[in-house]
């Protein structure tokens, strides 16, 4: 069973956060929800979430997928913690996927993971880090890195993800659920 983590913060974009939730649990993608602290965390528009987790008690787990939601201050947030960027750092040295949409490559950024990558985000949430080249595409994949735009993109995201981790028999019967227009599936 793949396993994922997906971070979230005070401030997160829940519509990235629940649609990435969403689509690895159709996936049958053992998810798991960590808050920076222990609670219920309110998201950039005032949903609310209740995490499965709190980060210091995934810190100690393995996962085949980290994942995280943009959204502002949540992404500022999730690069703060010191749990969290220990977890990516591993979870790149061991090349497992790593994951950000929207404002949230700059948590990949600021710990140095995307150097000398492709990435995409947010328009200007990778603004002075010179060292990725940066492109206006829905989802990027660069090695072991997956990045993607914003909200806008994020079913693309979670698809291209469950994808890469799952295969093509599992997107296409995740997005066969969907019921998406043909103008909005991805090309075969």
């Amino acid at each position: 069973m793949i396993r994922v983590l997906i971070p979230i913060a005070e401030g997160s974009e829940e519509l990235e956060a629940v649609t990435m939730i969403d689509l690895f649990r159709r996936a049958d993608f053992a998810v798991t929800v960590a808050g920076l602290a222990a609670g219920p965390v309110r998201a950039s528009r005032d949903t609310v979430i209740v995490p499965d987790a709190r980060m210091d008690e995934a810190a100690g787990l393995s996962f085949d997928l980290i994942a995280l939601p943009g959204g502002l201050p949540g992404a500022r947030r999730l690069a703060d913690s010191e749990v969290l960027a220990g977890l990516l750092r591993r979870q790149h040295d061991e090349r497992r996927w790593l994951a950000a949409i929207c404002a949230a490559p700059q948590v990949l950024a600021r710990h140095g993971l995307l150097s000398g990558r492709r990435a995409t985000s947010f328009p200007g949430a990778l603004e002075g880090f010179d060292d990725i080249e940066v492109v206006d595409e829905p989802v990027v994949v660069d090695g072991h890195i997956v990045t993607s735009r914003g909200p806008g993109t994020a079913m693309d995201f979670a698809l291209a993800l469950i994808e890469l981790c799952a295969g093509r028999d599992t997107h296409d019967r995740v997005e066969e659920g969907l019921q998406r227009p043909d103008s909005q599936r991805r090309a075969r």
